[in-house]
C-alpha cells in the first residue's frame, strides 16, 4: 500500500505539476500527513524538487512541487534491420548523447545483443550520474512481446525470437522495456500529440515496411500473439498482383505499397519511383494507381471494422506523395464506408519523433505510471 500511495503521488506530480501538497491530498484522496511523508521521501531521494512559495487565496503560501526531470536520465534504443541507434535523454526529453551502429546484415541473434550492449556501454560512460539513470527503452521495427521483453521477429533475422529484456537487465541492473515502433508512436501521439483528443484511433505507417497500431479507449490493443495492427499483411492484391510476401502469404499490402516492396518486387527505390510518377511515366503511374486503390480499400475496410474516430497516416511513402495521395485518401474513403463511420478524421503526421525518443518515453511511462488497482483487468 505504501508503494502504491507513493506511485499515486508521483504520477500526480508528473502529470499535473507544479502542484502543492494540499492539492495532492485533494486529488489523491490521501491524508495530508501521508502526502507529506511521501513528498519528504521523494525530496530526499531528489526525485522531486520544490519551487518558490506562491500566494494562496486561503491559508499559508503553497509550495509547488515538480519532478526533478533535468537530472534523471533514460536510454532509448532503436533496433531496425541494418542499424541500431541509441541516445541518452533527461526526463525533459533533452538529448545528451547520440550513437549508432550500421551493419550490412546481422549474422546471428548474439550479433544484435552485442551491438546493443556496445552502444549502451558507451552511453553509460557518458552519463553525468549513472545513479540517476532510471531505465532502458527499446523501440523495435518488428513484432514484439512487450510483456516478456521478446522480439518475436528481429529485423533482418527472419522468424527467430530474440529475448532481449532478461539479458540486458541481468547485465546492467536497470529495468528494460521493449515495444514495437508503430505501437510506441500511437501511444506517444495519443498521450500528448495529434491524437490526444482521440479515444479510438488507428495509426498506419507506410514506410520501408507497413505497420499499424490500434487504440481503443486510449488503450493499446495488441492481440493474442501481439499481431494486432499488422496492417502490412492485409490481403490487398489478387491475380497477377498477388506477390509472395516475406510472411509466407500472398497478396499482402506491403508487397507493393511499401518502400521495401517496391525495391524487392520492382527494383525501384522510393525516390526514383516518386520522380517517375511526377514525370508521368506510364508504368509508374499504373503502379501508383494500384497502390492508391489498395490503400483506399484497405483503410476503408479497417475503418468499417473498427469504427475509429481518427486514422493517422505517416511514413516515408505517405510523405513522398503527401500532396496527392493524402488528399485522395481523405476525399475518397468517406464514400466507401457506411454513413455511421464517416465522422472519422483521416490525418497525416508529417514529422515523427525520433525513435530513440519514443523508446525513452517508455521508461518515463513506467516510472510515472498510475498505480494499478488490485483485482482490475
Amino acid at each position: 500500500m505504501k508503494s502504491q500511495n507513493q506511485q499515486k503521488v508521483l504520477h500526480l506530480i508528473y502529470t499535473e505539476g507544479p502542484i502543492s501538497r494540499v492539492e495532492l491530498a485533494q486529488k489523491s484522496g490521501l491524508t495530508q500527513q501521508t502526502v507529506t511523508n511521501i513528498v519528504n521521501r521523494l525530496l530526499q531521494e531528489d526525485i522531486v524538487k520544490q519551487g518558490e512559495p506562491v500566494e494562496s487565496l486561503v491559508g499559508r503560501k503553497r509550495v509547488p512541487l515538480m519532478v526533478n526531470s533535468a537530472e534523471m536520465y533514460t536510454i532509448g534504443i532503436e533496433i531496425s534491420g541494418k542499424l541500431i541507434r541509441g541516445a541518452l535523454y533527461n526526463f525533459q526529453y533533452h538529448r545528451l548523447v547520440r550513437l549508432e551502429r550500421r551493419v550490412n546484415k546481422f549474422e546471428h541473434r548474439e550479433h544484435v545483443l552485442e551491438t546493443v550492449c556496445s552502444i549502451i556501454d558507451e552511453i553509460i560512460g557518458q552519463t553525468p550520474d549513472t545513479s540517476r539513470l532510471k531505465g532502458i527503452g527499446i523501440c523495435v521495427h518488428g513484432l514484439v512481446d512487450s510483456h516478456h521483453g521478446v522480439i518475436l521477429r528481429p529485423p533482418g533475422l527472419g522468424w527467430t525470437p530474440l529475448t532481449i529484456r532478461e539479458p540486458l537487465e541481468s547485465k546492467y541492473g536497470f529495468p528494460v522495456y521493449v515495444e514495437n515502433d508503430v505501437n510506441l508512436l500511437a501511444l506517444n501521439e495519443s498521450m500528448n500529440g495529434c491524437l490526444a483528443n482521440s479515444d479510438h484511433n488507428i495509426t498506419l505507417m507506410i514506410d520501408w515496411g507497413i505497420g499499424g497500431a490500434i487504440m481503443v479507449d486510449k488503450q493499446l490493443v495488441t492481440g493474442t500473439n501481439f499481431v494486432a495492427g499488422e496492417f502490412g499483411h492485409y490481403k490487398s492484391f489478387s491475380g497477377e498482383d498477388a506477390l509472395l510476401c516475406h510472411c509466407g502469404s500472398m497478396g499482402c499490402l506491403t508487397t507493393i505499397a511499401s518502400e521495401s516492396g517496391l525495391m524487392r518486387n520492382f527494383g525501384i527505390g522510393l525516390d526514383l519511383f516518386e520522380a517517375k510518377v511526377r514525370n508521368q511515366e506510364p508504368a509508374s503511374l499504373e503502379l501508383y494507381s494500384k497502390i492508391a486503390e489498395a490503400l483506399k480499400m484497405a483503410i476503408g475496410n479497417v475503418i468499417t471494422f473498427l469504427n475509429p474516430d481518427h486514422v493517422m497516416l505517416t511514413g516515408k511513402v505517405m510523405e513522398a506523395f503527401a500532396d496527392t495521395l493524402v488528399p485522395e485518401l481523405q476525399s475518397s474513403i468517406p464514400g466507401m464506408i457506411p454513413e455511421t463511420c464517416r465522422k472519422v478524421n483521416i490525418i497525416h503526421q508529417r514529422e515523427m519523433p525520433e525513435e530513440t525518443e519514443l523508446a525513452a518515453s517508455l521508461v518515463l511511462r513506467h516510472v510515472f505510471a498510475a498505480p494499478s488497482i488490485p483485482g482490475s483487468l
